[in-house]
């Protein structure tokens, strides 16, 4: 059996943050058919609408892979995980939150409503756990957004980068 790399993962694991993800979706554009424009337009300033879509964080050769989805009802669900080869097996630790935001146009409250935790630990499976409920809080960011890039901006400078997905 050869080793499994990063990028042997890549793919399945983009595919399930998509799956995931788009559990979301059928609720985001409330039934009329009109999705949002295409977000971080050039010319104009962006809007809370703008948020509405799938966006995601996952550069080349990491091992991290951080999501959201937002709709027009005010919902968002976020997954992030954690996975590296861990011998012939694969380590993982993948983290889901779901509530409500609001938004106007610079900040961005996130006030989730539950929170999971799995992990997968070869190296330990007995101390293994699958949708375990974890601790939440609100979280509070200024947010921008320009060519097709939401910037998340916590109140200590901390900065996360996201592209948009699909709508």
């Amino acid at each position: 059996m050869g080793r499994i790399t990063g990028r042997r993962l890549r793919a399945p694991l983009l595919t399930f943050v998509v799956l995931l993800l788009s559990g979301v979706a059928a609720c985001s554009d409330g039934g009329t058919g009109e999705g949002p424009s295409t977000p971080g337009s050039r010319t104009r300033a962006a809007t809370p609408r703008d948020l509405v879509g799938a966006w995601e964080s996952a550069e080349p050769g990491s091992n991290t892979t951080l999501a959201y989805r937002f709709t027009d009802e005010g919902k968002y669900k976020y997954f992030g995980m954690t996975s590296y080869p861990m011998g012939q097996e694969v380590y993982q630790l993948i983290h889901v939150v779901e509530g409500t935001y609001e938004a106007s146009t610079d900040a961005l409250v996130l006030k989730p409503h539950s929170a999971t935790l799995t992990r997968k630990n070869p190296e330990n499976p007995e101390r293994d756990f699958t949708s375990s409920p974890a601790p939440f809080k609100t979280e509070r960011f200024e947010w921008k957004i320009a060519d097709r890039e939401l910037s998340l901006i916590r109140e200590d400078e901390t900065r996360f980068t996201f592209r948009w997905v699909s709508g």
